[in-house]
């Protein structure tokens, strides 16, 4: 089925896993799995933030599509620091920002708009040993300059994330303290551990990224 939409806002994610050839059809399921563990996290976070289901396609790509461009990039650093953490695996991700002219429900990669044409051109011209980068509509004028740039800066310090670091970032994008980070984590560790793992993540930058990146849309 598909549904019309009006000139309201949209972001779109659209991923490919990284060295996708040396994992099993195991650990792609695996994946699979961890992206939709991933939406239901985030509409926790954030009421009907991802719309329908993520969308894996051709067996290393996907799609996730968002109600709130705002939490574009929170969502994107969630589900990287979850394949990371939990699945031992990379994501390369393209956000797309635009209107939606049709949305296929039950294939949401199917679908057509400009959040979609824009997220689909950041993946695919995204320069070697870049994972992460933004693609805007020429009406948001110079915010669309100064956002690319820092998402730049974002992909450079979450490139040296470990999986331990990504699973203390985790918590921190869902707002938990350090003590309750430590004792989500399996097995629980020290809060001293948690404020470790988020000061080698680079956290503390990261998150006035992403503060300055949700006042600006």
């Amino acid at each position: 089925m598909e549904q019309a939409e009006s000139e309201k806002l949209y972001a779109v994610l659209t991923g490919d896993i990284v060295g996708s050839r040396k994992l099993s059809a195991e650990q792609l399921d695996a994946v699979r799995k961890r992206l939709d563990w991933c939406a239901e996290r985030l509409n926790r976070l954030t009421a009907s933030l991802v719309h329908g289901r993520v969308d894996v396609f051709r067996g290393d790509a996907w799609q996730m599509l968002l109600t709130e461009p705002a939490r574009a990039l929170r969502a994107a650093f969630y589900a990287r620091a979850a394949l990371l953490a939990f699945e031992d695996c990379q994501t390369r991700i393209g956000v797309g920002i635009g209107p939606v002219a049709r949305i296929a429900e039950d294939r949401i990669s199917q679908s057509m708009g400009e959040a979609f044409v824009l997220s689909g051109r950041a993946l695919d011209e995204m320069k070697p040993g870049r994972k992460l980068a933004i693609e805007m509509p020429e009406t948001l004028g110079d915010v669309s300059d100064w956002i690319g740039v820092l998402l730049r800066l974002c992909d450079a310090l979450a490139g040296h994330w470990k999986p331990r670091q990504a699973e203390a970032v985790l918590g921190a994008l869902e707002g938990l303290t350090q003590a309750q980070i430590a004792e989500r984590l399996d097995p629980p560790v020290s809060q001293q551990a948690v404020a470790k793992a988020l000061s080698g993540s680079d956290w503390s930058a990261i998150e006035v990224a992403l503060e300055r990146f949700e006042t600006a849309l």
